[in-house]
């Protein structure tokens, strides 16, 4: 494998300090789907994880978790190339990880172990999330046809629909399910019922407390109570995407053109993580770790 390299590259393109639903503790790492070299003959589809306040310091860089490296589109040995590696989420007690592994969710540990598929549901699963006990797992499943979000247990099995026509579920710590229909962002109980609209946005993301909701929308992202209220812009951006709070809730993390984290108070730039390089580099889809 040629680890070294690849961490060399990463490790010029880290800035210097300048700095899904995520559940409460210390801040630990941030996982992210990340894709490397795709303009050359070396391509890596990556699950891994940065350590926020260390990257370019030589003390915590990037750790890959799960990967398929090609040489030249051959495979290289101890790759998983029958394996996509996107959108992943951290169980609550910050120590396992579910993501999106193509038509499939998988799950690994934090220290590379105990990597399982779970069975496909749909014809692509997809944006999975815990629930609050880490035994249950919210997920957007997909056909031709029709989508949905659906809820499952943590060891497989059957799953049940939650929400038809619905994407992108999160969480809450108060054991409320965000997600975006056709627009707009609604919460419904894990058990069904009644749901609640919310607000106009995507990409929906609990704080850890379950008291507020970040979201995006095309002129930049947003905070909000849980309830939809009181909604405020915390950075102005276009392309900016994905915003995921910090276990501590003072910080977000957001993909804008890299990874970045900024203060939840007023938008400002904390530190810019990894920054995406046209035709090399992509780093996307954050999810912050708490650390208990």
């Amino acid at each position: 494998m040629r680890y070294p390299i690849l961490l060399g590259a990463l490790a010029l393109l880290v800035a210097a300090p300048t700095a899904q639903a995520t559940y409460p503790g210390g801040n630990g790492r941030i996982a992210s789907a990340g894709l490397i070299g795709a303009g050359g003959d070396f391509v890596t589809e990556a699950l891994v994880t940065l350590e926020p306040g260390d990257v370019g310091r030589g003390r915590g860089g990037v750790k890959f978790l799960r990967e398929c490296a090609k040489a030249d589109g051959k495979p290289e040995m101890g790759s998983d190339c029958n394996s996509k590696y996107r959108a992943p989420a951290w169980a609550p007690n910050g120590k396992r990880l579910v993501f999106d592994a193509g038509a499939s969710l998988a799950l690994v540990n934090a220290d590379k172990s105990g990597f399982r598929r779970l069975s496909r549901v749909s014809a692509d699963d997809g944006d999975p999330a815990f629930s609050p006990s880490g035994r249950q797992v919210a997920f957007h499943g997909r056909s031709a046809k029709a989508q949905a979000v659906f809820v499952r247990s943590a060891a497989g099995g059957k799953a049940r629909r939650l929400a038809a026509g619905a994407s992108a579920p999160d969480w809450s710590v108060l054991n409320r399910i965000a997600y975006v229909r056709r627009g707009a962002i609604f919460s419904v109980s894990p058990k069904g019922g009644a749901r609640r609209r919310l607000l106009r946005g995507r990409d929906p993301s609990w704080s850890p407390d379950g008291a507020s909701i970040a979201f995006a929308r095309a002129n930049g992202i947003y905070v909000a109570n849980s309830d939809g209220s009181r909604a405020r812009r915390v950075v102005r951006c276009s392309g900016c995407r994905t915003p995921v709070f910090s276990p501590n809730g003072k910080l977000l993390v957001i993909d804008l053109k890299g990874l970045r984290t900024v203060r939840v108070s007023n938008g400002s730039l904390v530190r810019r993580i990894i920054e995406d390089v046209a035709g090399e580099i992509d780093f996307s889809e954050p999810a912050w770790q708490p650390r208990t």
